[in-house]
């Protein structure tokens, strides 16, 4: 008995031994399998998605706004792959849209195969430079992220402010997806010619039969490739802001502009020391404080050509010969008792040289630099042989110079400023020597208007415009008339009908 219990132990004893080394073995295979698992879920959220991106840049600031998106792009090499911005510009510019707006962020990215687009503005606003950063979609256009905009001092601070933003800039890029590609139609299969049917064979007669003479191979015919139809292009719905820049790329080199309307002016001479007081002032229209309302009626136009816009788009299109002419009509002047009136002329014409350089996005600005010289004539004409002997004729000869700003308020307004020097060359009876002959004159003018577009052409435009010329007479004893000077000047305020083509 005690045997068979100390046989039972033994046995149990080496089962144990035997089932031990198993039972260890197996834990450690399977931490190995689970080990091997999650070293190969590590690898697989290693791989990350590449997208390619460009970056635009606009401003005084944009070398260095550039150099630092494309520096933290850099810096990230498995996420991003930078597309450089001469093919960006080079896209767009074949495609005909502006990639800074969605439809033409939209339509770049479809033809370079761009994930998004990132648009940097370092333009001035006030008197402070900005840096803003806009984050768009290469499938769609749309802005995925726009931080604020930093506003720093120098060029220096732009890579401060654009690591400043580049935490929204990124997770904008993550959520950014490259056009979809179009679907390839399948080549349907070429139908293979049924085989002719094989004619049963004739009996061998007992004459012996002749060597067929040996067919000549006939020559396949050659068969032209065909060219693949092209694909139409499916254009993006046009939005405001692309309305407005094409509206006015278009317009950035016209072939004529000018405008012709209804004109009312008025004039004011007002002499200074007068010291014997027999100076007698003219005033044409209601005078308010010395200067006189506009009232009296003229036709005015002027025009400017641009001969070489057909030829060339570059800066010699812009180019142009102007011209402009006020012509009074039904004018009277009255002699110093009132009693009789006089048949009045005023007219005005110059002529010369204009150049606009354009500015600014889709070239919505307009800086203008016109050189004229031109004639401006007031003149009494008498009436039975007489005219007022106390009221000079004048004609001023002058040649200048006159800057201008033009600017595309919006899709249907433009405004238009002008402000100039003119220097008189001869101004009739004035300076002839019944009057002041040792007189030194000068003149400027300023001109502003407002034109509502109609269509792509002809706009309304009403505009405001002032000529005022100065005089210092330099009298020396025995001079007919002695005063210290004089002042001559034109308001006036038009409602033209405006053309552009």
């Amino acid at each position: 008995m005690i045997r068979t219990r100390h046989a039972s132990a033994a046995a149990l004893l080496g089962a144990a031994l035997l089932l031990a080394p198993a039972a260890w073995a197996a834990p450690k295979k399977a931490s190995a399998r689970t080990a091997q698992s999650a070293t190969k879920k590590s690898k697989a959220a290693k791989v990350v998605e590449t997208r390619r991106v460009a970056v635009l840049a606009s401003g005084p600031h944009a070398d260095a706004a550039r150099a630092a998106l494309e520096a933290e792009l850099a810096r990230r090499p498995a996420r991003y792959e930078i597309a450089p911005e001469s093919a960006v510009r080079s896209a767009a510019s074949r495609l005909g849209v502006d990639p800074t707006q969605p439809a033409g962020a939209a339509a770049v990215a479809s033809e370079l195969g761009l994930s998004a687009v990132l648009v940097a503005d370092t333009s001035t606003v006030g008197k402070k430079p900005q840096v803003r950063v806009t984050v768009r979609n290469g499938r769609d256009g749309k802005a995925l992220a726009s931080p604020a905009a930093a506003k720093p001092a120098t060029a220096k601070l732009v890579p401060v402010a654009v690591k400043r933003q580049w935490t929204a800039l990124e997770r904008g890029l993550q959520k950014s997806r490259a056009p979809e590609a179009a679907p390839v139609a399948p080549t349907p299969p070429t139908p293979v010619e049924p085989e002719p049917a094989v004619k049963p064979a004739e009996p061998i007669a007992q004459t012996p039969a002749q060597a067929p003479a040996p067919k000549t191979p006939v020559a396949e015919p050659i068969r032209k490739p065909v060219a693949a139809a092209p694909k139409k292009e499916v254009k993006a719905p046009e939005t405001q802001d692309d309305a407005v820049s094409t509206r006015t790329g278009a317009r950035s080199s016209p072939l004529v502009e000018g405008a012709l309307g209804l004109k009312l002016f008025g004039r004011s001479l007002r002499y200074k020391d007068d010291v014997f007081g027999v100076l007698r002032p003219y005033t044409l229209g209601t005078d308010v404080g010395g200067l006189a309302l506009p009232g009296a009626p003229q036709l005015a136009g002027d025009v400017t050509v641009y001969p070489l816009a057909p030829f060339q788009q570059g800066a010699l299109a812009r180019l142009g010969l102007t011209g402009s002419i006020d012509q009074s009509f039904g004018l009277k002047s009255t002699g110093s008792t009132g009693a009789v009136s006089y048949p009045t002329t005023a007219r005005e014409w110059t002529a010369g040289l204009r150049y606009v350089m354009p500015f600014g996005q889709a070239e919505r600005y307009g800086f203008e630099v016109s050189g004229t010289y031109g004639m401006n004539t007031f003149r009494i004409d008498a009436v039975d042989g007489e005219r007022p002997l106390d009221l000079p004729n004048v004609e001023y000869k002058t040649a200048g110079l006159t800057l201008g700003l033009r600017a595309a308020l919006s899709e249907k307004f433009d405004f238009n400023f002008r402000l100039g020097y003119q220097h008189p060359l001869d101004s009739g009876e004035l300076s002839s020597d019944t009057w002041f002959p040792r007189m030194s004159a000068g003149a400027v003018t300023g001109s502003a208007s407002l034109a509502y577009r109609l269509n792509r052409v002809l706009d309304v435009r009403l505009k405001a415009d002032l000529r005022r010329y100065f005089f210092k007479f330099n009298p020396e004893p025995g001079d007919p008339y002695v005063a210290g000077g004089a002042v001559d000047q034109y308001p006036g305020l038009s409602l033209q009908l405006g053309f552009r083509y």
